[in-house]
């Protein structure tokens, strides 16, 4: 079901963002900025954002069919995350996404300009996308009073979002002995939970005709999802390799990213692996055999089990949530197989 489910999205992308394209004609203004946003957009990806909202509204709705309103306003989320992406790239420097150029870099590599050029023009991009997400939400037929809810918490998830990067950056700036966990969660919630897993169920029920209490309780089902899923993801980009995540291994320490693995091993370590990692952090010229030896921090400390048990008690917490809710029994297994495809214990 899933794969079928995200060729239908993935069609849907394709067909919207044409459809968009020659309503507005934006080929007459620079055909760059069309083949910018088609390469960057139709990129594959997991497409999580609009799975979880098509589970959520077919798990609430009568009609159990996925209608072509229903995958347009799905790909909502997913032009929302490319938006969010393009400007964490830039904030970032990011030189690669999903294993291809950024879009700054596309644009500063075609016109063959300053890299500031290129960055300008993708904020523009993105902000053209963004106002795209917005009309795909607005494509399902439901009643008025419904969808001002449902587009309201999309808008919220947008903001929140936002906010969670203003703190990802302002926590970049702080040395990490004054990080405290409660940071690092609230970062989670609102970088990760917010726009990826809260968001699209929380809108998927309300469009479906779901009680806002009901909403409530599979968005906070989605806040536990989305601290298991950015530790998991944590610990993916400092273990992983590069082809793997789509980026270099040593861009998060790069950037100073306060994760749980890397705070754990701090709290834990011995004074001089502490001044180690302080040195390593926010270092443009951290090497390989750096990252090998915080591996081994984080090993030997015993963080990286620890955030491996965070994981697991973020995800039982997330089943008991699950239970509570009147979703039909079949899309909550559907959600739950989902869900055990992409965060592992």
């Amino acid at each position: 079901m899933f794969i079928d489910l995200k060729q239908k999205i993935n069609t849907t992308l394709k067909s919207y963002v044409q459809e968009k394209m020659n309503e507005y004609r934006l080929s007459r203004v620079d055909s760059l900025l069309v083949s910018g946003i088609k390469d960057f957009v139709l990129r594959d990806g997991k497409r999580i954002r609009p799975t979880f909202f098509t589970l959520s509204y077919l798990g609430y709705s009568r009609k159990k069919r996925i209608t072509s309103q229903l995958l347009k306003t799905a790909v909502a989320f997913e032009l929302l995350h490319d938006f969010l992406l393009i400007h964490d790239d830039i904030i970032d420097n990011s030189n690669t996404r999903r294993g291809k150029p950024t879009l700054h870099k596309i644009f500063q590599r075609a016109l063959r300009q300053s890299e500031k050029i290129g960055q300008d023009l993708s904020i523009v991009a993105g902000d053209i996308i963004y106002a795209m997400a917005i009309d795909a939400f607005l494509s399902l037929e439901t009643p008025p009073k419904d969808m001002q809810t449902a587009l309201k918490a999309f808008i919220r998830a947008t903001v929140l979002t936002g906010a969670g990067e203003f703190k990802d950056i302002r926590n970049g700036l702080i040395d990490i002995s004054c990080i405290k966990k409660s940071d690092i969660r609230l970062n989670y919630i609102l970088k990760t939970s917010e726009y990826t897993f809260k968001s699209p169920l929380f809108c998927g029920c309300i469009l479906a005709g779901g009680s806002i209490s009901e909403a409530n309780t599979l968005a906070e089902y989605g806040e536990y999802l989305g601290e298991a899923f950015q530790i998991q993801d944590d610990l993916i980009g400092l273990f992983e390799k590069s082809k793997v995540i789509g980026k270099s291994v040593l861009s998060d320490i790069i950037e100073s990213k306060k994760t749980l693995p890397i705070f754990l091993a701090f709290k834990r370590c011995s004074r001089d692996e502490r001044k180690f990692i302080q040195s390593c952090l926010g270092n443009e010229k951290l090497k390989y055999a750096d990252l090998q030896k915080i591996r081994k921090i984080i090993t030997n400390t015993g963080a990286y089990q620890t955030s491996k048990n965070e994981i697991k008690r973020l995800l039982d917490q997330s089943e008991t949530t699950l239970a509570k809710t009147k979703m039909s029994k079949s899309h909550k297994e559907l959600l739950r197989k989902y869900v055990t495809s992409y965060i592992k214990t």
